[in-house]
């Protein structure tokens, strides 16, 4: 009895904050720099909270409010990444298939029914995040199996089918000022193209005169755009593309720098599923095959009280992803929200056998507390952290690094898709120039409005292995400034000698 109530008593000081007194004690290296992060004029107004342990031994070298619910910005697709991957391996490819319905006349070489695109969740179809998908290739291989076929006209429509997942394409919980951008697209049971596509600008020398629209690409049929752009003295691009999904009605509004031609703004595809039927239709009219009727998808369809497809479906052919893998490095090296969106849903279906975005986040988080995890203030509402309403604290990112590193299989896989310090085209791109973090590092991070975060691994200047993660939100300086703070306090936990 006496050894339990010992027990007790050591996990209830380290609950409540004993463990960051002891260790910030030491003086090491690192507690000296938190010290200086938390004196900075910026963070006054901030919740801060850091956690740092040994690797190894889970000792822990440094910590400051470790428990605390912040949102986390990008640093939640670490859950999203890891999550899917335990749940289908690194090389589990997505498939989206080519079916047909009715029949072909072999002597008039009609197809009497329809061509069938079925989404299988693939967010890489047409990438151009690989080699493989990108410039639409897999268009040039449907193309040629259904020419294969001898279809010279299809008395139906092509019709895209992405019931897969839910028709609620975006969280509820992302703002207005995000979802119309690229960066705010959801996730497609269909997507093509990474969702997205790119508005033309040129502006003049003159403050306020509207900017002109030259073109868009690709060409988005039935789109709207309602321009409120204008020319101004700022550095980049300050606009934002409005509007709900499914809707052709986009508000464009902000500024963009003056006297600049071809200025380029992206956003995200009204209808993912409709975009993807209408560029196969006109592909297979360029090649000769002719319909009688528009293309189309199995929601308008729905909606209009007509039935999408027949049961009997006959097979066309198959394209397949990129492994898995490589799909999480892309992701988490680019920060890439449509991916992680993707793979929410994927584990909705794996986990509850539903694609729905506040159900699968929900189920996630059982997933990670039937493994050990302290969820208490965790709220998942997304899979890329771009909504304003996420909350992870500091001890679950790295208790989810730690179970990664010592009970996955798939560890290097993961371990590997994290940016690494020093090297080109990742989000830790211009950090930690010329200091031992080069090469060591890999962590990602996480910026959304007034939150700055990473989470991740580091090998110490005396060899230990260290796991680490830091969240600050509200802030009052810029994401540049705040992040030099958290680059300080990294540094350091690559210089500790002890």
């Amino acid at each position: 009895m006496k050894k339990v109530l010992t027990l007790l008593l050591v996990m209830l000081m380290f609950n409540t904050g004993y463990a960051h007194r002891h260790h910030i004690r030491r003086h090491n290296i690192v507690n000296k720099v938190l010290s200086e992060v938390l004196k900075d004029k910026d963070f006054k107004p901030a919740t801060f909270g850091f956690l740092a342990i040994d690797a190894n031994t889970g000792q822990v070298i440094s910590s400051f409010q470790p428990d605390k619910a912040l949102r986390p910005a990008s640093n939640q697709k670490l859950i999203t990444t890891a999550t899917v991957l335990q749940l289908y391996g690194p090389d589990y490819r997505f498939e989206t298939r080519l079916e047909y319905t009715g029949r072909i006349d072999t002597l008039t070489h009609i197809l009497h029914g329809n061509i069938i695109i079925k989404g299988g969740g693939d967010p890489t179809l047409g990438s151009k995040y690989f080699d493989k998908t990108k410039n639409q290739q897999f268009i040039r291989q449907w193309v040629l199996a259904v020419k294969g076929l001898h279809i010279d006209s299809v008395s139906g429509a092509v019709i895209a089918d992405a019931g897969l997942f839910s028709r609620d394409i975006v969280p509820v919980s992302w703002s207005w000022t995000n979802m119309g951008n690229y960066y705010g697209a959801g996730a497609c049971g269909l997507s093509i193209d990474d969702d997205e596509y790119t508005i033309y600008f040129n502006t003049d020398s003159i403050v306020g005169d509207t900017a002109q629209i030259v073109r868009v690409v690709p060409d988005i049929p039935h789109l709207v755009l309602n321009n409120g752009v204008v020319g101004d003295t700022v550095s980049g691009d300050k606009s934002n593309i409005l509007g709900a999904p499914y809707c052709n009605m986009r508000y464009l509004r902000g500024m963009i720098p003056l006297n600049k031609t071809n200025f380029r703004v992206k956003g995200s595809l009204p209808d993912p599923a409709y975009f993807a039927a209408y560029t196969v239709e006109k592909a297979l009219q360029q090649n000769g095959v002719r319909f009688k009727e528009k293309p189309t998808t199995a929601r308008l369809l729905h909606l209009a009280g007509k039935q999408a497809a027949e049961d009997s479906l006959t097979f066309i052919t198959a394209t397949f992803s990129p492994p898995l893998s490589e799909i999480i490095k892309q992701t988490n090296k680019h920060s890439i929200n449509l991916f992680a969106e993707h793979f929410l849903d994927m584990c909705g279906l794996k986990l509850i056998d539903r694609a729905q975005t506040a159900s699968d986040a929900r189920a996630v988080m059982k997933f990670w507390q039937g493994r050990g995890m302290d969820i208490q203030g965790m709220a998942l509402t997304d899979g890329s952290g771009l909504s304003q309403y996420n909350a992870v604290t500091p001890r679950q990112m790295v208790f989810l690094l730690n179970y990664m590193r010592k009970y996955s299989p798939y560890f290097n896989v993961f371990y590997n898709s994290l940016p690494v310090a020093g090297q080109q085209e990742n989000t830790l791109e211009g950090m930690f120039a010329g200091t031992p973090a080069i090469g060591n590092l890999r962590a990602k991070s996480g910026t959304i409005d007034r939150v700055k975060a990473y989470s991740g691994y580091v090998r110490s200047r005396s060899g230990r292995e260290i796991i680490f993660s830091m969240i600050v939100n509200n802030f009052s300086c810029n994401s540049r400034e705040a992040r030099a703070q958290l680059e300080k306090l990294m540094l350091a936990l690559t210089e500790l000698k002890k």
